[in-house]
């Protein structure tokens, strides 16, 4: 560097650092900030997927316990659902509560078995043209109407149609005709329907 002034050699060295600053720049300061946003990007990326595990574990206790809650529902339901008729012991049941309560039933009348809407259900929830999302099958429930009458004061009825909620058979009351007769007493007539969970449901464990 002999013979150049020092305006040169100044020149020269800014030169020089410059060359420097770029190989820096070109060969490690840009790999790496690449490195670092690729890094930035894949953390990123793992964080919103454990975030999306979570909720995903979250939403499926959540499904568990409401599936266990209506497993339990449809157990105790089921409890209630014999596999047969048993019209003696329902007549002798039901004479039973109505004896209980000091009522004398005029009528008690039960129905044909009819298929339950279970299976129908299937095919109904179709649109035309289209096949059901679930395969029409035979109903899981049977049922049979019930007919009930007898005469009493509000408080008989009221009291008979609480000892129904607790039956110890599932019964679901679909009609209540109350009239009047010698007063205070009431001629009241019911309608319901009873269950019964078929055979081969009822066998399985």
């Amino acid at each position: 560097m002999r013979g150049l002034s020092p305006r040169e050699r100044m020149m020269l060295v800014l030169v020089l650092v410059a060359a420097m600053a770029t190989v820096f720049y070109l060969f490690v300061y840009t790999p790496a900030a690449a490195r670092h946003a690729d890094l930035v990007k894949e953390r990123d990326a793992r964080r919103a997927e454990v975030q999306r595990l979570k909720s995903l574990v979250e939403t499926r206790e959540a499904k568990e316990r409401e599936y266990n809650a209506l497993a339990e529902r449809i157990r105790l339901i089921e409890a209630k659902l014999p596999p047969e008729r048993e019209i003696p012991r329902l007549i002798r049941q039901l004479q039973g509560v109505a004896s209980e309560l000091g009522i004398k039933l005029s009528l008690l009348r039960p129905g044909a078995t009819q298929a339950g809407p279970a299976g129908e259900a299937a095919g109904a929830a179709a649109a035309p043209g289209k096949k059901p999302a679930v395969p029409a099958g035979p109903p899981r429930y049977q049922l049979f109407r019930l007919d009930l009458a007898f005469e009493g004061t509000y408080a008989d009825l009221m009291a008979y149609m609480g000892r129904l909620e607790d039956f110890p058979r599932f019964i679901v009351l679909t009609q209540v005709a109350v009239s009047p007769g010698e007063l205070p007493r009431l001629k009241v007539t019911l309608a319901a329907n009873t269950f019964i969970l078929r055979r081969e449901v009822g066998a399985q464990p």
